[in-house]
Order: structure tokens, then sequence, then C-alpha cells
């Protein structure tokens, strides 16, 4: 049985507050079938009812979920659409980035980006700081990054 999610933007957006907070959260919305997390499922994680799958990692949670909440995601998986949407980075660094990783391998910090990528310097780097993270533990989930 696939897990019922209630279809309007206003349960979406707030679960995906509730989210921020912690990604195994479960919450109770009136119009729900029951509580609502992030579960993992043939497809990924997505929203669903608890129960009917298990329940989605910290460190897997989408991308697209991630920017939502503000919270940063891995420099050394983001694709160059998914850099686009970090504040300082436009369509040009972000194809740039992407790019470099590709024909250079991945970033063993933030501060790598100034030395590799033409156009980056330490103010772009410390402006993109709170959005991306290159290795470590997710600075979100306290876990070793997938990146």
């Amino acid at each position: 049985m696939e897990p019922r999610v209630p279809e309007t933007n206003a349960v979406r957006a707030l679960l995906w507050a509730a989210l921020a907070v912690a990604a195994l959260l479960e919450l109770r919305v009136p119009s729900a079938p029951g509580p609502l997390a992030l579960v993992r499922d043939a497809s990924g994680c997505r929203l669903g009812e608890v129960g009917f799958a298990a329940p989605c990692a910290c460190d897997a949670l989408p991308a697209d979920a991630r920017a939502a909440l503000g919270l940063p995601q891995s420099l050394n998986a983001a694709s160059a659409a998914e850099l686009e949407r970090v504040p300082g980075l436009g369509p040009a660094r972000a194809r740039a980035i992407a790019v470099e990783r590709a024909s250079g391998g991945e970033f063993a910090s933030l501060e790598a980006l100034s030395a590799r990528v033409p156009g980056i310097g330490p103010k772009t780097v410390d402006r993109i700081r709170p959005h991306l993270f290159a290795v470590g533990p997710d600075p979100a989930c306290g876990v070793g990054s997938r990146s």
C-alpha cells in the first residue's frame, strides 16, 4: 500500500518546516489519515504516512527539501541546477563548479572553490558558506557526508 499524503500546499509547507527540526519527526495534521513523516520507498524519500515505509535518514533528505528548509547541502553531490539556487551563485558559476568537479574531482573544502573555479573568490565563498558544505559531517544531521 502506498503512503497517503494530503494534497494541500499548506500541509506540505507545514511538514517541510517541521522536518527542519528533525528529519524523522512525526507530525499530526487534522486532515491527514495518520501521523506524517519523511519515509523511504522505492522512489526515494518523500512525505508519507508513518508505518507504511521505513523512516528516511536525515542525510538522505532530497535536495529540494534541503533547499526549502534552508539546510546546507553537499557541494560535492549537488547538481548544477541545485547549485544555481544557492545565494551568491548564478547559472554560470554553478556550471563552472560542476564542470571543475567533474574534471578535477571532489572539492576538499569550500575554500578550494576559490583556487579551482575562476570567478569565485573568498567573498563568494563566505557568502555561500551557510548553504553548502564540502566534506565531513552533514551539519544538519551530524552524520558523515555521502559526497
